[in-house]
């Protein structure tokens, strides 16, 4: 498929890895994430809710000057499986305003919640030139484990090159997983990009 179709995995010569942040921005997680990340001159992705960042831009302008990629993960997030179509529109445009206003710059990727997706919103996303994002990894960290058990998972099953790394910054565990990953990772030989977008 084209690339700006479904992006589920980066094809990089490099070692490259991309981490990627559903669900937010909540206060009290963001912040300490966001200083974990400058320690390790790591660049990720966050598939925001429009919802919480309408009740929260100075978080959404902390992420964008930190150089960071903000991203559309949906208004609500709703069980996309259980709504209509154009209700599946409303959340991705809704929640697209909130980030132009907020940034002052466009955004053209969208995860939708739960990971469900249909061939319908797809294609609906390649008209309007969104890229729907999957995942190749998913660190589970939604199963509210304690950290050690989230890097430990990880460790015993290596990542590859390109793939795209999905957590959740709404809980500090995802943080202390990181600051021992991240660390590994690079000694690897990884280094760590944000996901573009691509106007």
């Amino acid at each position: 498929m084209p690339d700006r179709l479904f992006l589920l995995s980066k094809t990089q010569k490099e070692k490259t890895l991309y981490l990627t942040f559903d669900d937010g921005p909540v206060p009290g997680v963001v912040e300490r994430l966001l200083d974990l990340l400058d320690k390790y001159q790591v660049k990720v992705t966050f598939f925001i809710l429009g919802s919480r960042a309408e009740k929260n831009p100075d978080l959404l302008h902390e992420i964008h000057k930190r150089a960071h990629t903000l991203a559309n993960h949906s208004y609500s997030h709703p069980e996309f499986h259980k709504i209509s179509h154009a209700e599946k529109m409303i959340e991705v445009e809704k929640t697209n305003l909130i980030i132009k206003q907020i940034t002052g710059e466009s955004c053209t990727l969208f995860r939708a919640p739960q990971g469900r997706w249909d061939m319908h919103l797809i294609f609906a996303l390649l008209l309007k030139k969104i890229t729907a994002v999957h995942w190749s990894r998913d660190s589970m960290d939604f199963l509210k484990e304690p950290a050690n058990k989230i890097a430990d998972r990880f460790l015993e099953q290596p990542v590859k090159s390109g793939d795209i790394i999905l957590f959740h910054d709404d809980h500090e565990r995802c943080i202390d997983a990181l600051d021992v990953l991240i660390p590994q990772w690079l000694a690897q030989g990884y280094s760590f990009s944000a996901l573009e977008n691509k106007q």
